[in-house]
């Protein structure tokens, strides 16, 4: 015989003895359970414990001991109205006195003698009417805001300007009866002297309407305030 005809067989038997043997352990499996009894007795169950605990019982709530009872005072009485004062008399008013009646004085008895008159007094040439003095001339004030003036508006100084000073300054200008400015007074200073010095140089130069009373231009004050103030 050949190897492989001897492999062959040698892998044949070897399949056939596998299943001999297999079948064999399930013949004697099924054997086994048929053998077994059929009515088997339930398993006993071990008994289970039970814990009991006890509890205090709980003391009963003593009663409360009665409340004493707080006895109200009784009512006092009401008081009764006392009885109103008796009125005094009024007193007896005095009675007005009489008043003395005036006696007519007796008109004294005419003399024999009669008493001298005074003397009649004449109009005499100093007496007699003088004209009226006459009214006085109305007087019209001296101006600086009339629109036919052209004053120029104040400038503003170099210095002030760059310091950036502020302040007002009222002059009192005389105003002559021409119209040009006279004596310049400050009355009030701005608190800078190159502003109140520059005030007064450009106000010399302007012109004013004269105050006038009645037909006669005549010299007088006017008061000029300037005020300098930077914009914001």
């Amino acid at each position: 015989m050949s190897a492989d005809t001897k492999q062959g067989c040698r892998s044949w038997l070897e399949t056939a003895f596998s299943i001999a043997a297999a079948a064999a352990l399930h013949a004697a499996v099924w054997a086994a359970w048929l053998a077994a009894p059929v009515d088997r007795e339930p398993a006993e169950t071990p008994p289970q414990l039970l814990e009991v605990s006890l509890v205090a019982a709980q003391p009963e709530a003593s009663p409360e001991p009665p409340q004493p009872q707080v006895q109200q005072p009784p009512p006092k009485p009401e008081p009764k109205p006392e009885k109103p004062a008796p009125k005094k008399p009024d007193k007896p008013k005095p009675k007005p006195k009489p008043k003395p009646v005036a006696r007519p004085t007796p008109a004294p008895e005419p003399s024999e003698t009669p008493t001298p008159s005074a003397p009649a007094t004449v109009p005499t040439a100093s007496t007699q009417g003088k004209p009226a003095a006459p009214a006085p001339a109305p007087f019209v004030e001296a101006s600086y805001k009339a629109p036919g003036l052209n004053n120029p508006p104040t400038r503003y100084p170099r210095v002030a300007l760059e310091r950036r000073w502020e302040g007002k300054v009222t002059l009192r200008v005389q105003v002559m009866p021409n119209g040009s400015a006279g004596e310049i007074k400050i009355e009030g200073s701005s608190g800078h002297e190159i502003l109140d010095d520059a005030t007064v140089d450009q106000v010399k130069n302007w012109r004013f309407i004269p105050a006038r009373r009645g037909d006669r231009a005549v010299v007088s004050w006017v008061i000029v305030p300037i005020e300098y103030k930077l914009k914001r």
